[in-house]
């Protein structure tokens, strides 16, 4: 009787066993997770802070880059998503700020867009004034930037990105103002501007223009 009694205990803890690990490793990968996720932020808030008080000696955007940035109010953010091998698009709003030369956009943190952002730093922006829909207006150019996003999702900092986007955007509080909304900080290393006859001028923060390719 005894005998059975320790077998069936035996047998009801290897079940218990069984069906406890794949929980616990669950639970040890997403603790694992959070501390990379919190240690790659910290680094990135670091850099984020040591690049913007170098942003002084920056050379200035081309005066029609500074033109379509303070006259548009909506660009195209490209992301990579590393895990699929394919890359994620988002329509957004954004506000330039000129004192810093820099691009604040926000997101909701239960994107897919958000959670690629918190694995790179990397991103693409498209910013454009070609007529659309037969309007008949007269585009300028089509902008595509590329440089470093930063998340600022707390502190002095995030209140004033947000504070100044939702200023320029006061008719979309939704996607600018609540507890699940980060700031992004886009700074621009690198532009391609292409006019209505498909010219094309590089400009580079180490160099400025680079003259038409």
């Amino acid at each position: 009787m005894s005998f059975a009694k320790d077998k069936s205990v035996v047998s009801t803890a290897l079940t218990l066993t069984v069906f406890a690990l794949p929980i616990l490793a669950q639970i040890y990968f997403h603790r694992r997770e959070n501390v990379k996720d919190q240690a790659r932020r910290r680094q990135w808030r670091q850099s984020f802070t040591q690049h913007k008080s170098k942003t002084w000696y920056r050379p200035p955007f081309p005066p029609i880059v500074l033109d379509l940035l303070v006259r548009c109010r909506l660009a195209y953010l490209s992301t990579v998503d590393t895990d699929n091998d394919s890359s994620h698009l988002s329509l957004m709003r954004y506000t330039y700020i000129p004192e810093e030369e820099v691009i604040v956009m926000s997101t909701n943190m239960k994107t897919k867009k958000f959670s690629m952002l918190k694995k790179q730093t990397g991103v693409a922006v498209l910013v454009h004034d070609f007529t659309q829909f037969g309007s008949g207006e007269n585009g300028v150019c089509s902008i595509t930037l590329n440089g470093k996003c930063y998340i600022v999702s707390d502190g002095p900092d995030a209140e004033r990105y947000r504070a100044a986007h939702l200023e320029a955007n006061k008719d979309y509080p939704q996607f600018i103002v609540g507890e699940d909304v980060a700031m992004l900080v886009v700074e621009v290393d690198e532009a391609r501007i292409c006019d209505i006859n498909d010219k094309v001028t590089k400009w580079n923060v180490d160099s400025g223009l680079e003259g038409s390719v």
